[in-house]
């Protein structure tokens, strides 16, 4: 058994003020393999929750100073992870049960003759819903990932195609990037053989006067990072981790002031001359994974054949044969998961609008998206018992995000369980997407 000091990945929290009742579960979950910390208190266990977040938290509903819904609220407010958990009380009244749900437990267990007997198994249980459910955070997060990606190679191909002028052109290119690709930061470099280093040609995102603090030259110790490395052997080099890579030891400490967290850098060449660098940095580490090499490949492609042809109107063509082939991968892509994709318009009053859907609701509902976007249709299929209550939405506003398990009625008349994530991009618009889970 690990004590409050514990604070490793990979763990189960006990939070339990009766040390006996803790002794005894310690001693009845210790054959799942897992660590065990336990925390006598919220103060302990809030101190604990800062440091790492468990697979799991046997959470005690009756806590000295506070309850355990008060500890679960207070966690959210202060921006602490809240960890799967699962509510022991020795309460067994239905309202103990409705508020422990709504407050996003797992499942619940009451403290009766049979308490030591039935949590071996609802732990277990608990553990395979969480492994579930984080599994499905992680095949979401890497399809929206490979939807930014697409779509910032799009509209990469759309600007190859409309923009006449070569400095223009790569200034819409690190907008997208940021704007589109939802990187932090984006600049071109252009090689300067005079001075024996790279000077910033344009540049979109959080810069914070990074470009003015660097030095990143041609050629030596400071020439190893990704855009020397590019710019020399002519392939995207990349940097998946600039926190432990030691060839970016030269510019780490203010990337890292800048969350820059990995990096990519794209060789932009006409013919064989290689004449700049693109030059992206995200904010997550190993962002730039073997899946996404592909697209920075067509990017580097695109762009070098958009250098050469910014005067051949025949070239022009081939670009928009490229940027038709973006947009059929991405319907590809649509068309083959189950995930559905829209943003709703949130107007000063009256109901969220629905305002754009992803192509492939015809697959995952039945319905063509025209007739996803008209007015009530969301309320007029979703089951009747899984309605929201008037006025749910608005919690957006304070946690800026949603997620909702809900059954929805295709238009053959079967229903599907679905798993909704909404996320607040601006004031007025949210982004949301629908999982069939029934499929995973």
């Amino acid at each position: 058994m690990e004590t409050e000091e514990s604070h490793k990945d990979g763990y189960i929290l006990i939070v339990e003020d009766d040390p006996g009742v803790s002794t005894l579960e310690v001693q009845r979950l210790d054959e799942l393999g897992y660590p065990l910390a336990t925390a006598k208190d919220p103060a302990a266990a809030i101190a604990m929750l800062k440091r790492s977040t468990p697979e799991l938290m046997l959470l005690d509903y009756s806590l000295p100073g506070m309850s355990a819904l008060d500890l679960v609220s207070r966690l959210a407010k202060e921006d602490v992870p809240v960890p799967p958990f699962v509510m022991v009380t020795g309460r067994s009244d239905e309202k103990v049960a409705v508020e422990t749900m709504k407050s996003g437990a797992l499942d619940y267990i009451v403290k009766d003759a049979g308490f030591l007997e039935n949590l071996l198994p609802t732990v277990r249980k608990a553990l395979d819903n969480s492994s579930l459910r984080k599994k499905l955070r992680k095949a979401e997060e890497d399809l929206r990932k490979s939807a930014r990606l697409y779509n910032f190679l799009a509209q990469v191909n759309q600007a190859v195609a409309r923009e006449r002028d070569a400095a223009r052109l790569l200034q819409e290119i690190c907008r997208i990037a940021v704007e589109v690709g939802g990187l932090r930061m984006a600049w071109v470099a252009r090689p300067d053989t005079d001075l024996g280093r790279f000077v910033a040609v344009c540049s979109a995102g959080h810069v914070d006067g990074y470009l003015e603090r660097v030095k990143i030259t041609i050629n030596g110790e400071k020439g190893k990072g990704p855009t020397g490395t590019s710019f020399r052997t002519g392939g995207i080099a990349v940097c998946p981790d600039i926190a432990a890579d030691p060839r970016m030891a030269p510019w780490r400490e203010e990337a890292l002031r800048r969350s820059y967290r990995s990096s990519a850098s794209i060789p932009l060449s006409i013919g064989d001359k290689i004449l700049f660098t693109l030059n992206l940095y995200s904010s997550e580490v190993n962002f730039f994974v073997p899946e996404e090499m592909q697209l920075l490949s067509e990017i580097h492609g695109d762009i070098s054949f958009a250098l050469e042809a910014l005067d051949s109107e025949e070239k022009r063509a081939a670009a928009q044969v490229a940027l038709e082939r973006t947009a059929a991968h991405l319907a590809h892509v649509m068309d083959v998961t189950p995930v559905m994709l829209f943003t709703l318009r949130l107007p000063a009053s009256g109901n969220p609008v629905m305002e754009w859907v992803s192509g492939n609701t015809l697959s995952l509902t039945g319905y063509a998206p025209e007739e996803v976007l008209k007015p009530g249709w969301v309320k007029e299929n979703m089951h009747p018992e899984d309605l929201p209550e008037s006025g749910s939405l608005d919690e957006i506003f304070v946690r800026k995000a949603l997620a909702k398990d809900f059954r929805f009625r295709r238009k053959d008349g079967s229903y599907f369980w679905v798993h909704a994530q909404l996320r607040l991009s601006s004031t007025d618009e949210v982004i949301g997407s629908w999982t069939d889970i029934s499929r995973i």
